[in-house]
This record gives C-alpha cells, structure tokens and sequence, in this order.
C-alpha cells in the first residue's frame, strides 16, 4: 500500500509539473504575441491600445522588454509619470546591458523633457524611482477621512498604489521617437532603383522597339494599417534606332517624371513577399536622335503625357525587412507630344503620334522605419 501510495504522489507531482511547465510556456507565447501586436500598433499611431497590449504582456510575464516598450507608448501619450514608471519597472527585472543603456537614455529623454515642460515627475510602481527623495510641496495633503488600504500601507511600491496627485502628463514628443526591430513591412519612406528592359514603338517607326534604362525612386507609405502608398520616380530610357518607311532612323531618350499609387497585398503565412500593384501618371521628355544644342548638351525639346501600370512581387530581407528586392512586369504609355521644339515640328521627328512599351524590371529598395528627415530615438524591443 505504502508503494502503491508513494507512485500516486509521483505521478501526480509529475502531471503538476507538466501542467505548470505547459501553462508557463502558454504565458510566454500569449505575452510574445501581444508585444507583436502592441508593436503594430505603435505603428499605426494607436498609442493608447499599444500601452494595453505592452501592459497585459508584462503582467503575464515579467520581462524588460515588455516594461520598455510600455515606457515608450505611454511617453509617446506625454504620460511622463507612467512611462518613467515603466522603465524603472523595466530596469528593475535585470535587462541585458544593451537595453539598459535604451532604458538609461530613454528615461534621460523623458527627464529632460519634463523639465522643459516645467513638470514635476512622480514615478511609482515597481519602478518607484528614488524612494529617498523629499516630500514635493506641490502635492496634496493625505486625505485624512480616507481610510488606510491594508493592500497597499504607506511606504508601499505595489504598482497599484493610487497616488494623492494628478500623474504628470506633457506635450508628447515628436514623431521619430521609435522604430521597430521586428518584421511588419510597416515602413515610413523608402529610396531605390529598378533597372529595365523592353520593347514596345514610339511615335511613326523611326525609333527602335526594344528600350532600356532605369528608374530612380521614392515611396512614402500613407496608410500604414492597409500598406498604401504613393511613389515619385525619375526614370531614363533609351529606344535602340530603328528605320520607317521612309528608311529614316534614330534612337530616342526618354526622361519621366512621374508619381504613382500602389498597394502592398502581403502574404498572411509569409510577410516577407508582398504583391505590389501600382499605377501612375508622368511628363516625359523626349530627345529623338540625342539632339544636342551648341555646347553638345542633349536637348530634351519634345514633353508628352504619360501613364505607367506596373504589378511587382517584392521580397524583403534583413531584420526589419528593410532591404526589398523587387522584380515586375509593366507597361508605359505616351501621348503624343503636346510641345514641339523651335527648330523642327513633332511631325518631322515622327513624334506626332504615342505609342508604348511593356519592360520587365528588376531592383533594389531601402526602407527607413521613421518619417523623412529624422532618425529614431530608440528601438522597441
């Protein structure tokens, strides 16, 4: 009986540990995946349903990152108070020396800030600040006809300890605070290259059916949530001669400038490869033959209307996917040109009338994580 007993309590010891161990690496995943969606939402500016994501990961489990990127959407709100209650909490639950030192220069930033701002902080929580510091004669006096919470007694850095002052709250900071360190193709603007190949006819024969060239361009995504953007470019082609019927040949430059519309369509199961339909519309400048002026410069005399069409399959790489190989298929069409030169009419250069060109492409993008002209203060985690 005595053996039979002492197996029971094994098994039942080993099932409770299995339970236990299953339960903690539940908590674990379920944490993860709210910091993942609490980063989203960083993203898209929803700063408040962020801070509950971060928030409710911590609580599940208690890892530094989790207090830091709370520290981080609650600064973005100008809720000082809580954000430098936030990195205390995240400095207090041993990070690794690279997030302290995002930690020490964030809550610097926060300090700074509030002191330009003319605000007294009060951090509190497991991350209590200074517990030595004096009294701050702008506080209220305790409530003498509340009673004591045997919860929370005086002294106490329980995080749920209702401060007798109003939380300090700010101008929040400027965008460019933060940028992520995870994948999401939840960029701000982009610079890159597509070079091309193609062919198509422009104008009565005399130019070439095959072209080549490349384009430079610049995206700048508007809608984050649904990866809708808009693009400038600057591209440059060159029609090989061909010869009409009137045995007339030449080659033609062509120079775009255009903006576009596009649309990332990314694959649930796999963000890294995307589906980019775009459409455009550009003035394009026309050089038939390289017609150059006196100094041996190329004129570009001739302007036309034109429309580009284009769908991409684009393939991100690195760890925030900020390097983008892209390949695609399209299509440029022109007017005919709506502007002549002095010396010769669109009709003698064989310009009077449009045409198009199909081009396969393939090219090179780098995305940046925060708006132009800035750089991030910090990295979530």
């Amino acid at each position: 009986m005595t053996r039979l007993t002492s197996i029971a309590a094994a098994a039942a010891s080993l099932v409770c540990a299995t339970a236990l161990t299953a339960s903690a690496q539940s908590q674990a995943e379920i944490a993860a995946k709210l910091n993942d969606e609490g980063k989203a939402l960083m993203y898209e500016g929803k700063y408040v349903e962020a801070s509950a994501k971060f928030r409710d990961a911590g609580a599940r489990v208690p890892e530094p990152k989790y207090f830091f990127n709370l520290c981080t959407s609650n600064y973005q709100q100008g809720k000082f108070d809580e954000a430098i209650t936030a990195c205390n909490a995240a400095d207090k639950h041993s990070p690794s020396p690279e997030l302290a030192g995002k930690i020490e220069k964030l809550v610097e930033r926060i300090k700074q800030d509030a002191k330009d701002q003319n605000i007294t902080l009060h951090p509190t929580g497991g991350g209590g600040g200074d517990t030595n510091l004096p009294p701050d004669p702008n506080d209220p006096p305790p409530d003498p006809n509340r009673p004591p919470d045997p919860n929370n007694p005086p002294g106490s850095s329980n995080p749920q300890l209702n401060p007798q002052y109003t939380p300090a709250v700010g101008r929040p900071p400027q965008q460019g605070l933060f940028t992520g360190t995870s994948a999401d193709n939840h960029y701000s603007w982009t610079l890159g290259i597509d070079f091309f190949v193609g062919g198509g006819q422009i104008g009565d024969g005399r130019y070439g059916n095959v072209d080549g060239g490349f384009r430079l361009k610049g995206d700048y995504l508007l809608r984050k949530a649904q990866r809708i953007g808009a693009q400038v470019y600057l591209g440059y082609a060159t029609f090989v001669p061909g010869e009409d019927q009137s045995g007339l040949e030449a080659d033609l430059s062509v120079i775009d400038f255009g903006i576009a519309g596009y649309k990332h369509f990314c694959l649930p199961a796999y963000q890294r490869l995307c589906m980019t339909p775009l459409v455009g519309v550009h003035l394009a400048l026309m050089s038939p033959g390289n017609e150059q002026g006196a100094s041996g410069e190329t004129l570009f005399n001739y302007s036309a209307i034109g429309a580009r069409a284009e769908i991409g399959a684009h393939y991100a790489i690195g760890r925030r996917y900020e390097h983008v190989i892209g390949v695609a298929l399209g299509l440029n069409a022109y007017s005919a040109v709506i502007s002549d030169s002095v010396d010769f009419m669109s009709s003698d250069v064989g310009l009077d009338k449009g045409g198009a060109a199909a081009y396969v492409s393939v090219g090179y993008t780098y995305r940046f994580s925060t708006p132009l002209g800035s750089s991030p203060f910090v990295t979530l985690e």
